[in-house]
C-alpha cells in the first residue's frame, strides 16, 4: 500500500509512546420534547449526569461535557468510576445514542 498506510495495510498509530488515550462509551437516553420543547437526557451508566435543552445537539453537547468532566474528576481523585451495574434502557417514547468519548 502507499500513502500513509503501513506495509501491512493498516493506518499508523500516532502518539508519543505514552499511555493510550482512554475512550469510553457514553450511552445517552433522550426524552421526546415536552410541551415546551425541552429535551431531557441522562447517561444510563452514570445516572448522576443529566442535561436538558431545546435541541438534541445542545443536550448531547452538555452531556458529553459533563460525562468527560466526571470521568476526569474520578480518575484524578484515584476513585473508581461508579458505573451503574444495571444500565437504564429507553422507555416508551425515548431514544438512545451511543457516543464515544475520548479523555
Amino acid at each position: 500500500m502507499t500513502g500513509s498506510f503501513q506495509a501491512d495495510g493498516n493506518l499508523p498509530v500516532a502518539g508519543d509512546g505514552g499511555m493510550p488515550v482512554p475512550v469510553y462509551d457514553c450511552h445517552v437516553i433522550l426524552s421526546a420534547p415536552n410541551g415546551e420543547g425541552t429535551i431531557t437526557a441522562r447517561v444510563s451508566t452514570l445516572p448522576e449526569i443529566t442535561a436538558s435543552g431545546r435541541s438534541e445537539r445542545d443536550v448531547l453537547r452538555k452531556i458529553v461535557e459533563d460525562f468527560k468532566a466526571a470521568l476526569i474528576r474520578y480518575r484524578e481523585a484515584g476513585e473508581p468510576i461508579p458505573w451503574n451495574e444495571s444500565p437504564a434502557k429507553p422507555e416508551r417514547g425515548e431514544s438512545q445514542r451511543w457516543i464515544p468519548v475520548h479523555l
